[in-house]
């Protein structure tokens, strides 16, 4: 990308969606997508959330508590996003993604916008 997209703190992606649309298209241009999807993976894994939500996902289906995918997802994004400190016994660990993965995949994304807005403070 030849010229870097002005983003500042009046842009609003929500009442301008044709600047969501301009900086997702960047993203992809510029490969930031697969380098973002990476880290994030690359942390999910250093982790062990990627293990543990493996093995959830073979418990309860095994256990016929799911039977279905879309009874699967459904369980599984309510366990996601559920406090972390609500797991409900020591043989099932929270699948909450960790804070030290979130706080990476940010510092990554943050890096690829860099190169591809330029934000002014002003």
């Amino acid at each position: 990308m030849s010229q870097k997209l002005a983003v500042n703190d009046s842009t609003s992606f929500s009442t301008q969606p044709a600047t969501q649309t301009q900086l997702t298209t960047a993203l992809v241009d510029g490969g930031s997508i697969p380098v973002i999807q990476n880290a994030l993976l690359h942390e999910l894994q250093a982790s062990g959330w990627s293990t543990n939500l493996k093995n959830h996902v073979t418990q309860l289906m095994r256990s016929g508590e799911c039977t279905k995918y879309d009874d699967l997802m459904e369980r599984i994004l309510e366990e996601a996003l559920a406090d972390p400190n609500t797991a409900k016994d020591s043989n099932h660990p929270s699948l909450a993604i960790p804070d030290e993965a979130i706080t990476q995949a940010v510092k990554v994304v943050k890096k690829e916008l860099d190169k591809i807005c330029q934000v002014d403070t002003a």
